[in-house]
């Protein structure tokens, strides 16, 4: 077989290859939240397209629950073959094939990319990552239907005009965990043997090439991509991958494409073997294997790379760094011109390299090092080899938790930890219940530390785990092996209960708890189901404050002359017109016999004594707080519920709605944490899931530019449900969100506020800047001209400067709301590596040229306002004189970078002033309700304070009243 480089190649399906050369697939993170294409991708591949005998499309996902990354592309619909058309034909029309590598991530698709969605794999094991979510295993009908759906995404890229498809078997996706040992621990016919483990694979190339015949796809290619090793124990090893290679080749598909770092990768599982992987392929292939091209990757950037693999035995080339680094690669290097080892730092645009894909290349200098990959394997599995032993006996450590210190007392024999004896004190009660009483049998029944923190009690859950790593060094033994121990694994329980309820309610935050309790008083037989670990969702954990009026609170604190019509205008003039006047009528004639309610039957206790609080978007003093806050109105809640007659089941998601032939919701599936199903038949089910924040899916293009910082459990899960086929439910305002400035990204699309330290310093001085150190704005305007001014800035980022004695002030501060001193200190160590942003430096031209702005620009914007300061008048932007109390001082000096942030949704389902919840027909869906802010419209663009809360606990308690009507038809 011809090996030069621009020689033609033929396929086994008769396409041709005009050259060796493809372009390798890159995630880019680009796509449309829902996995749409965008202008930007089809620019991106355009713009490389012409020259390559192919591209080789970015890992599209086959089912909506399984992306492996944010801005991933999907082939999941019908509805995108639109999309991938135009980017199939922009790639061919330059002169390149196009192929489309399709996968799903197994579980590699964390929730938090999926929206919320529990992932699936083989068996329940965790992967080897920090964080890693355990799976659910799937069923014989699941696995029979996903092989289905790589049949249904090959028929979508036929019909798009693609030339082709790679099956992505690679990168620990879930083809690889059926093949893996690690990751398949099945005893089926799907797992055991190596052959059995191999089942997968094949049945899904047999059902891709079922597919292409059946579509009459004349030259149709099929790919195959595979990861040669695994560090893992047990995991696959060369001979391992071998079989399957030569057992897939009696298939026949057109190429194989290994996946690696460097084309002349050795073994990274036999540490002393030099030999290169290739050779040991060429050698090890069956004859059937031996003509099917092979394809290499990776670290072939020059033309004598690309050369000496093809020497190497290489048949065809997949080229990833020298396609993003210079578009006209393969041009370059027929030329025999040097390529640049990087792409400069300024031509990101000139490139047309999306900012995700230009990010993962500078935080990874455009390589990642294969070696310090092997060293950290290395390690792990050396750490996972190790026996502890221990000084027996008691020792006592505490531990940093939610709300205060957290004092255990761990026991050790001389083998293992024999119990863990926690004072809970003043954590947050019912919030951090099952971390003291589940998480330490966890880690004792495992005898490990690498376990998964309660759900929305991960402050605490950390606690506990850090403190008996304290505990373990004291007693003589590494933590660090006990972290490095695999997570247990989960057996999952097939029992599937059914049972019956008057009314079930999905979600127990405010708005659940509101619905619950009615329906309870109305002699409703009641069923909460929470996917958390514990009840009071987002109230539970917020200020706690409420609009309360018409209540007698209200007029005890002195005001009787607020009304509904005030109350109506005030909120759309808040909501910018767009609020549903029925609903916010509906709340404010509601709200005061709610509170009352609230304060009389359920038992919750107001702040009396602090009194209604004066607020500038209300033209009547009608808002009050909880007696201790959020804090104070769940734990009373949960008091009440204690004493009520309703069934909760906790870490039980809602998956399914279940209907009759004529439309009516009649109940639900919900699934325990341990896979234990409840089918639930009711005459009412009500919604009360919240909002979907956190769900990047059902967020708008501008909201996934903005970083959330609300409850992790905001996934929507209640519009996913609603909208399915067969329920069709319809949303409204799904694109708004509250937006504020002062967020620091602590983790990626994840923030933190520092709304209390702003306050803090700004009242004095401390300045916001932009990347070009200039001040944009009066620091003291209000959030919305602030947020204005920052949504303008290109990246959307200022930064908050301060001189010393007011970051001291600020670092006291932000501490109060989450940011502990020591994550400042770590952020400011990391120098502007990674996020969040934060800089020191003894001057401010050091701090500068930290930062990567001008050389004197801090220096003289600071020079220039201190002058405001001494003169009383800000000449640029107007800050008021008070708050231009003392110059900016003595250094050190800092910036710490300043982000939108976002938490509630404007958006959700639409409802009827009954709360019934209509179809896209307008119509009221029999026995389906909804309550709190899973309902779209009722604060148009933007919920005044004390707002939520109000809603959550009417509408849930409206909720209950309109279904009992329906429980007695």
């Amino acid at each position: 077989m011809a090996r030069g480089l621009f020689d033609a190649i033929t396929l086994n399906s008769g396409a041709t290859f005009k050259n060796r050369l493809f372009m390798s697939p890159m995630t880019t993170q680009s796509a449309f939240y829902d996995g749409e294409v965008t202008q930007q991708l089809i620019d991106y591949y355009k713009f490389r397209s012409g020259d390559a005998a192919a591209v080789i499309v970015e890992s599209c996902f086959v089912e909506d629950k399984g992306r492996g990354f944010p801005g991933a592309v999907g082939v999941d619909t019908d509805k995108k073959v639109a999309g991938l058309t135009e980017l199939a034909s922009t790639i061919k029309g330059e002169g390149s094939q196009a192929i489309m590598q399709i996968y799903h991530a197994g579980r590699m698709a964390w929730p938090e990319l999926n929206g919320g969605a529990v992932p699936i794999s083989a068996s329940p094991v965790a992967a080897l990552r920090p964080g890693a979510p355990v799976p659910r295993e799937m069923t014989e009908e699941q696995i029979e239907e996903m092989i289905k759906l790589f049949g249904d995404a090959t028929r979508r890229a036929i019909q798009a005009g693609f030339d082709g498809v790679e099956i992505h078997g690679a990168n620990t996706f879930l083809l690889q965990q059926f093949f893996s040992p690690h990751s398949n621990r099945r005893q089926d016919k799907w797992g055991g043997s190596r052959e059995n483990r191999a089942l997968f694979p094949m049945e899904v190339m047999k059902e891709v090439q079922r597919v292409i015949e059946e579509q009459g796809a004349e030259n149709f290619i099929v790919g195959y991509r595979f990861s040669p090793e695994e560090l893992e124990e047990p995991g696959i090893r060369f001979e391992d991958t071998m079989y399957l290679l030569n057992t897939l080749a009696t298939l026949k598909p057109d190429y194989f494409h290994f996946s690696m770092g460097a084309y002349t990768r050795p073994s990274i599982v036999e540490s002393n073997d030099p030999e290169p992987l290739i050779t040991k392929y060429l050698a090890q292939r069956s004859p059937e294997l031996a003509t099917i091209p092979i394809m290499g990757v990776g670290s072939i950037l020059q033309r004598e790379n690309a050369d000496e693999a093809l020497q190497l035995g290489y048949d065809l080339l997949a080229v990833g760094k020298g396609f993003l680094v210079e578009p006209n690669w393969v041009q370059m290097i027929k030329d025999g011109q040097p390529v640049p080892e990087y792409a400069h730092v300024a031509k990101q645009k000139e490139l047309l390299i999306p900012t995700p894909l230009w990010d993962f290349m500078d935080s990874m200098v455009m390589v990642k090092d294969p070696e310090e990959e092997k060293r950290k394997y290395e390690r792990l599995k050396e750490l996972q080899k190790m026996k502890l032993e221990f000084k027996p006996g008691t020792y006592t450590v505490a531990a940093k938790g939610h709300n205060s210190e957290i004092e255990m007392k761990v026991t050790f024999s001389t083998e293992r930890i024999e119990s863990i004896d926690i004072d809970s004190g003043a954590e947050s009660e019912g919030l951090s219940d099952q971390v003291f009483e589940r998480l330490p049998q966890q880690i004792i029944d495992g005898q490990t530390l690498n376990v998964d923190v309660i759900s929305g009690a991960s402050a605490s859950s950390q606690g506990v785990i850090d403190g008996i790593a304290e505990a373990v060094e004291l007693a003589g033994a590494s933590s660090e092996v006990l972290k490095a121990r695999p997570k247990p694994t989960v057996q999952w329980s097939k029992e599937v209960v059914e049972e019956t309820a008057d009314v079930v309610i999905v979600g127990s935050g405010a708005a659940g708890i509101s619905a619950a309790l009615r329906a309870d008083q109305l002699g409703l037989k009641t069923i909460v189901v929470e996917k958390m670990s514990f009840v009071g969702g987002a109230i539970s954990i917020s200020g706690g404050n409420q609009v309360v009026l018409g209540s007698k609170l209200q007029a005890e604190a002195g005001v009787t002359d607020d009304t509904v019509e005030l109350m109506v205008e005030d909120f759309m003039k808040n909501g910018s017109g767009k609020n549903v006047p029925e609903l916010v009528t509906l709340l404010a004639k509601n709200v005061g016999p709610t509170t009352d309610w609230v304060h009389e039957y359920m038992g919750v206790d107001y702040d009396m004594e602090g009194g209604l609080h004066v607020l500038a978007e209300y033209r009547k003093n009608r808002e009050l707080a909880y007696k201790d806050g959020g804090h104070g109105f769940a734990a009373s809640a949960r008091k009440a519920l204690d004493n009520s007659n309703v069934t909760i089941y906790l870490q039980t998601k809602a998956e399914e709605l279940f209907t009759d032939d004529n439309g009516k919701v009649t109940g639900l599936k919900a699934v325990e944490e341990t896979g234990k199903t409840h089918n639930i038949t009711a005459k009412a089910v009500i919604l009360t899931t919240g909002g979907y924040g956190n769900n990047p899916n059902l967020l708008s293009r501008e909201l996934n530019k903005i970083l959330f910082y609300g409850t992790k459990s905001s996934t929507g899960d209640g519009l996913l449900m609603a909208t399915a086929p067969g329920v069709d439910a319809d949303t409204r305002l799904m694109e708004y969100g509250k937006i504020y400035p002062n967020g620091v990204e602590v983790s990626k699309g994840y923030a933190k506020s520092t709304i209390g330290g702003n306050i803090a310093v700004l009242k004095e001085n401390g300045l916001l800047v932009n990347i070009d150190g200039k001040r944009v704005v009066n620091e003291r305007a209000s959030n919305k001209e602030v947020l204005e001014k920052l949504l303008e800035q290109n990246p959307q980022m200022l930064y908050i400067l301060l001189d010393q004695e007011h970051f001291e002030k600020f670092s006291d501060a932000v501490a109060e709301g989450g940011i502990a001193h020591e994550d400042l200190e770590r952020w400011i160590s990391n120098n502007g590596m990674g996020n969040p942003k934060a800089f020191r430096a003894e001057s401010l031209t050091e701090l500068a040229a930290k930062a990567g702005m001008p050389g004197n620009s801090l220096a003289e914007t600071v020079a220039l306002y201190n002058e405001y300061v001494e003169k009383g008048v800000d000449e640029e932007f107007g800050r008021q004189p008070e708050f231009l109390q003392k110059p900016v001082g003595e250094g050190p000096y800092y910036l710490i970078e300043q982000k939108p942030r976002f938490a509630t949704t404007m958006g959700g389902l639409v409802a009827n002033d009954h709360l019934e919840v209509l179809n896209k027909a307008g119509e009221a869906i029999q026995g389906l309700y909804a309550a709190g802010e899973v309902v779209g419209g009722v604060m148009g663009t933007d919920s005044p304070s004390g707002a939520n809360n109000a809603w959550a606990l009417t509408s849930g308690k409206l909720a209950a009243e309109s279904a009992k009507e329906s429980v007695e038809k």
